[in-house]
């Protein structure tokens, strides 16, 4: 049996976040934005796509996170194939990078994290390789 998941995080404003998502982290919206009738214009829902990888966006109506977080906080890992090249793109695209490549001797990645419009952090990471 296989297995994927995919993370639902949560937006005040779902249509500014696939934007956010598209524009800085090169993430497709395949689907459009799911705006039942009387709802918010912005949406509640919508599916990011990026090669295998996919991120649900949904509607929050309070702030998510109302305190200032901790730098090493996070809620999101994805495993990419190499981060160098994908930091120097979202770098490019001018995402914003709430910490920068580090390499983790203790758990065997090198990582990176991002931060998006709503205080959603994701690390991208891919292992360390030993030659």
């Amino acid at each position: 049996m296989a297995w994927s998941v995919a993370p639902v995080l949560g937006a005040n404003n779902v249509a500014n976040s696939v934007d956010y998502y598209r524009e800085k982290l090169g993430f497709q919206n395949p689907n459009g934005i799911f705006r039942p009738e009387g709802h918010e214009t912005s949406g509640v829902y919508a599916i990011m796509t990026r090669d295998d990888i996919n991120l649900h966006i949904q509607i929050r109506r309070r702030d998510l996170y109302p305190d200032d977080r901790e730098r090493i906080e996070s809620d999101v890992y994805l495993y990419v194939e190499d981060v160098d090249p994908l930091f120097a793109e979202f770098d490019k695209r001018g995402a914003k990078i709430v910490r920068g490549i580090t390499s983790g001797p203790n758990y065997g990645l090198r990582d990176f994290i991002i931060e998006d419009l709503d205080q959603n952090r994701l690390i991208f990471g891919s292992p360390i390789t030993t030659e």
